[in-house]
C-alpha cells in the first residue's frame, strides 16, 4: 500500500498545476496582513481555516480527486495495473491517502505562514498549540467534508470541466449555509443540519474563536450561537462517518466502471 501511495505522490508531482494550486495557501494571510492592520494569531488563523479552507481547498480536493481517479482511464494504464495485479480497492486507498496528505499539507502550509506574519508583526503568539490543532484538524475534516463531493464526480466519471463544476457548486452551497440560522442554530440530531459538513465544521470552530477587542455585536452573536456550538468528538465522529461511508460507496463505482 505504501508504494501505491508513493507511486500516486510522484503522478501528482508531475503536475506543475497542482504545485502552483498548493502555493495558494499564502495568498489568504498574506493579503490579510498587507490590508489590515489589527492582525493576531486568532484572526490570521481564521483566514486559514476559513477562507484558504473552505473556499479554496475544497474544490482543490475535488478537481485533485478528478485528477487521480480520471488518471488511469486518460491514459489507459488501468488494464496494466490490474495484470500486476493491484485490486482497485487499493488503488482508491492510496488515491484517497494522497487526498487526505493535500489537505492536512495545505493546512499545515497555511498555518506556518500565517505564524510566521504573526511573529514578524510583534504581535503574541500565544495560544498557537491550539491553533495549530485547529489548523491541521480542519484539513482532516474538510477532507472528510468533500467526500460527498468526490463520489458524486467519479459516479459520473465525466470530464474535468463538468469535475470543476460540481466542485464550485458544492463549494457555494456549502459556504452559504454557513450564515443560514436555519441550518446554523439546530441542536444536534437526526436532522439535515446535523449531517451537512460545513455547517457542522463552522458550528466547532466558531466557539474558539476569541472575543479579545470583539464589539458588543460580535460578543451578542457568539452568545446566541454557543448553545449550537459542536464538540470535537461530535464534528470528528460525523464527518468521519460521512467520510467513511462515501468511500466506500466510491470504491464500489470505482471497481464496476470499466477497464
Amino acid at each position: 500500500m505504501l508504494r501505491l501511495i508513493i507511486c500516486e505522490i510522484w503522478k501528482l508531482k508531475r503536475r506543475k498545476l497542482f504545485q502552483a494550486a498548493f502555493l495558494t495557501t499564502f495568498i489568504m494571510p498574506l493579503c490579510y496582513t498587507i490590508i489590515l492592520s489589527d492582525t493576531n494569531l486568532d484572526n490570521m488563523m481564521s483566514v486559514v481555516r476559513e477562507e484558504n479552507g473552505f473556499l479554496i481547498l475544497m474544490p482543490l480536493s475535488v478537481v485533485l480527486a478528478a485528477n487521480l481517479f480520471f488518471e488511469e482511464h486518460d491514459y489507459d494504464t488501468l488494464k496494466n495495473l490490474m495484470c500486476i495485479p493491484v485490486s482497485k480497492n487499493r488503488l482508491a486507498l492510496a488515491k484517497f491517502a494522497v487526498i487526505l496528505l493535500f489537505d492536512v499539507g495545505y493546512m499545515f502550509a497555511g498555518y506556518g505562514i500565517a505564524f510566521l506574519l504573526t511573529a514578524l508583526t510583534g504581535t503574541s503568539l500565544n495560544g498557537w498549540g491550539l491553533q495549530f490543532f485547529l489548523t491541521i484538524g480542519t484539513g482532516v475534516l474538510l477532507f472528510a467534508a468533500a467526500m460527498p463531493c468526490i463520489f458524486l464526480v467519479v459516479w459520473c466519471n465525466k470530464s474535468y470541466i463538468i469535475s470543476v463544476i460540481i466542485a464550485f457548486a458544492y463549494t457555494v452551497f456549502n459556504y452559504i449555509l454557513r450564515i443560514n440560522d436555519s441550518f446554523m442554530m439546530v441542536p444536534l440530531g437526526f436532522n439535515v443540519a446535523t449531517f451537512l459538513p460545513v455547517p457542522v465544521i463552522f458550528r466547532w470552530i466558531y466557539q474558539f474563536h476569541s472575543l479579545e477587542g470583539a464589539g458588543e455585536i460580535a460578543r451578542n452573536f457568539y452568545h446566541r450561537f454557543s448553545p449550537y456550538f459542536v464538540s470535537t468528538p461530535a464534528v470528528f465522529g460525523i464527518l468521519l462517518g460521512e467520510g467513511l461511508i462515501f468511500m466506500v460507496l466510491m470504491m464500489k463505482v470505482y471497481r464496476k466502471q470499466s477497464v
